[in-house]
């Protein structure tokens, strides 16, 4: 698991479940890509579980609070780690959906073609089938609703701020505001990713059936482009402003050089008023953009500044490739698919193109709440500094609350511990898949695998000369290999992106990619969405890419057959 013994070492925010529960980080790695500081780690293992609860026991009636005893969220060292078989239970309970889909996702494994799913017994069955109408129902009404519903959210939020420059007396009464509709906000994540699973996958399912053959390729073309997704917009917010900058050689002069912003902002007015508008849109993004003590955008212009500086060495594209995808995975719909299924294809398949965008727009909501409670520690750092809390990201959530109800902080020892801990937490290696119980973790058998109709992962040795993972954006480049941790690394457009996992925050670096391979993710995680959209090729869960693909190596991606080729520079 890591060098350092963890169990001697009892990391002071690990909660060990009561009885023996299987953990993943496969479907979480995308939002949590590093251990979390305090702060952070209570708001989401507490309100993102409570979120989840509310959407699937009180919106859609598909659970009881009963089948689901335990947490769906866990922190391990300051690693998120997500309940596989209570979510699981999820993938049953959602028309379209099952439980070896769910495990297949949120563990990142291929299933077992040789598995037999249990049949259920009798009043399972009847209970689904008692169950499926009212989910069905609330599920359409949530999807139809859901757009409304992140915008209302979105208007909400920004008017909870007091003003432009809060006084700090104010900063309790508004975080509590924020509290309020924390919950509200985490359910959003789950309308939008649940029901875009769902669909997605129901949606692939009758395209095998209307094909005759396997149409996960044509599924993911047929998704390309598909409009409305406010990640990828941020990575065109990108092209649109180094298209301004190029007018202006001065411009393109202080960009190159990583001038200040406001240094830079001052040589065009058009550019000013762009990059205005665009951080008025998009500056709650970061990477990552769940962890508090990570600037935003908003907070360091630099950031999005340093990825125009890169796309102006982008090369002219010739129209949209993601539409190019798109007509020509239609026009094999329409050559092959005709009769009884055509209707029902059309109307799925329309369906699951809208929930793309909500899969990404759901999650603006908790993401801008997180960057409101930038704000709030903004507002309130004087005060907190006097009290002797100079970094507020190490505090648990009630105690940030009582100091700033008037109680006393943590004393300066206990803070220095804490950053300490949380140091020797960003230097673990965790495993994506663990088994913990009372006081204990430890890796998942391959038995526990199979067991839940999956294969365990083969070993990659580092002289590998090809890598297969799961294609999630169709296409075959060859170009030079970035392996990056950070979307601000170096390197060029055209490069193959290769890196652990990428959140939303990600998208303006996927924008300038040639393309993007992941060791962890699916089909619907945050990068597969997101090159899907823009027309990137793009292959995830690949499981060991960062570690066997050199930098600056000549690769091959192929987002059809999910297959990469390494060292294609020596062959």
């Amino acid at each position: 698991m890591a060098e350092v013994n963890l169990f001697d070492w009892q990391y002071w925010l690990t909660t060990w479940p009561a009885e023996r529960t299987v953990l993943t980080r496969a479907n979480a790695a995308d939002g949590y890509p590093r251990a979390l500081t305090p702060l952070s780690q209570d708001l989401i293992v507490r309100f993102e579980d409570a979120g989840v609860r509310r959407f699937f026991e009180e919106t859609l009636g598909a659970m009881k609070p009963s089948d689901a005893p335990a947490p769906y969220m866990w922190a391990m060292w300051g690693h998120i780690y997500i309940n596989a078989d209570q979510m699981a239970n999820l993938g049953a309970a959602l028309p379209g959906s099952s439980r070896q889909s769910i495990y297949q996702q949120y563990m990142g494994l291929r299933p077992d073609p040789a598995f037999r799913v249990p049949r259920p017994a009798a009043r399972q069955r009847l209970d689904s089938l008692r169950t499926v109408g009212p989910v069905l129902v609330g599920m359409a009404a949530s999807a139809s609703g859901a757009q409304r519903r992140f915008d209302a959210q979105i208007a909400a939020i920004r008017s909870m701020r007091p003003s432009d420059a809060p006084d700090p007396v104010e900063c309790l009464p508004w975080l509590l505001r924020l509290e309020s509709v924390t919950t509200s906000a985490w359910e959003s994540l789950m309308i939008g990713a649940g029901i875009a699973s769902a669909s997605f996958e129901a949606c692939q399912k009758l395209l095998t059936k209307a094909i005759g053959k396997p149409a996960a390729d044509l599924t993911n073309r047929l998704h390309s482009g598909s409009g409305g997704n406010e990640s990828a917009e941020a990575g065109r917010l990108v092209a649109r402003l180094a298209g301004l900058a190029r007018q202006r050689p001065e411009l393109v002069a202080a960009l190159t050089a990583g001038d200040p912003a406001a240094e830079v902002t001052g040589l065009d007015p058009a550019f000013d008023v762009a990059l205005r508008a665009g951080l008025d849109r998009f500056g709650h993004h970061t990477a990552p953009e769940l962890e508090l003590s990570q600037p935003t955008w908003r907070q360091q212009p630099e950031q999005l500044l340093a990825m125009v500086a890169r796309a102006l060495h982008r090369p002219a594209v010739e129209g949209d490739r993601a539409a190019s995808v798109r007509a020509a995975a239609e026009a094999e719909l329409d050559a092959s698919v005709r009769g009884a299924l055509r209707p029902a294809v059309t109307r799925l398949l329309a369906f699951s193109r809208r929930q793309m965008a909500l899969r990404e727009n759901a999650k603006t909501p908790i993401v801008l709440i997180f960057d409101e409670l930038r704000r709030v520690l903004e507002a309130a750092g004087p005060a907190l500094v006097e009290r002797g809390v100079p970094e507020p990201v190490y505090l648990r959530y009630d105690e940030l609350k009582g100091v700033l109800a008037g109680a006393r902080a943590p004393v300066p020892a206990e803070i220095s511990r804490r950053v300490e801990e949380h140091r020797r937490c960003l230097q673990l290696t965790m495993p994506e898949l663990i088994e913990a119980g009372p006081g204990y973790a430890v890796p998942i058998t391959a038995g526990e695998i199979r067991a839940r109709g999956l294969l365990p992962e083969d070993d990659v040795r580092p002289d590998a000369s090809k890598l297969t993972g799961v294609g999630a954006s169709a296409g075959r480049v060859t170009a030079t290999a970035r392996v990056l941790t950070d979307p601000l690394d170096d390197f060029e457009p055209g490069d193959v992106l290769v890196a652990k996992t990428v959140d939303p925050g990600w998208a303006a670096a996927l924008s300038c990619a040639g393309a993007v391979v992941l060791d962890i993710g699916g089909g619907l995680s945050h990068g597969a969405v997101v090159a899907r959209e823009l027309g990137i090729p793009c292959v995830v869960n690949v499981k060991a890419g960062t570690a066997v693909i050199r930098d600056g190596s000549t690769v091959t991606v192929d987002g059809s057959t999910g297959e990469v080729l390494l060292n294609t520079d020596e062959e």
